[in-house]
């Protein structure tokens, strides 16, 4: 009788603490690594060609590309949802962009083209390289929210539909050629 008792309490016991080990296993989240993060700044020169512009006042496009390691730790399969590039100013997003997925070029002739961003499913206990990029032309004062910007997010939905944010870099745009200036007088 004993025996068995020992065995029924065994078996309840190895119950739970699989429930609980499963449960444990699932409570895994996204992690996320800026592999390389690129800004560009550019005019149009006399051939229009465009080339690196030097200031505020002549820069006709920024653009940026995102490299970025997602790892998924949960036992299951996790998602992002609405993906976009958050543009920040004390606190406030000031634009959001919709980047376009690097995995859906295609080409006609010359051009490029590009899908945007869709929902992503990360395997469970797996990594995930996304590569997005957006840009913007400086019509109608469009550009405007660059030179204000301090901090840029990557944001997304989970799978319970709550916003994540990730910050992938900080930096005082209004300071950026001031800052590749001084870089060149020093290095030469």
């Amino acid at each position: 009788m004993g025996e068995a008792i020992f065995g029924i309490a065994g078996t309840i016991l190895g119950t739970i603490l699989g429930w609980v080990l499963n449960s444990i296993s699932k409570k895994g989240k996204l992690s996320f690594s800026v592999v390389k993060w690129e800004d560009s700044f550019q005019r149009s020169d006399n051939m229009g060609c465009m080339i690196q512009s030097k200031s505020i006042e002549e820069t006709q496009l920024y653009s940026y590309k995102l490299f970025l390691d997602v790892y998924n730790s949960s036992a299951d399969t996790l998602v992002m949802r609405d993906i976009r590039i958050a543009f920040n100013s004390g606190g406030t997003d000031i634009h959001v962009s919709i980047p376009q997925d690097d995995r859906t070029r295609r080409y006609s002739g010359s051009m490029s083209f590009y899908d945007i961003i869709l929902p992503v499913n990360i395997p469970p206990k797996s990594i995930l390289q996304l590569q997005m990029h957006d840009g913007e032309w400086n019509k109608e004062h469009k550009m405007d929210f660059i030179w204000k910007t301090e901090k840029i997010f990557l944001v997304y939905k989970d799978k319970k539909d709550k916003e994540q944010r990730f910050l992938i870099k900080t930096e005082r745009y209004v300071d950026h050629f001031a800052a590749e200036s001084n870089q060149y007088d020093n290095n030469n």
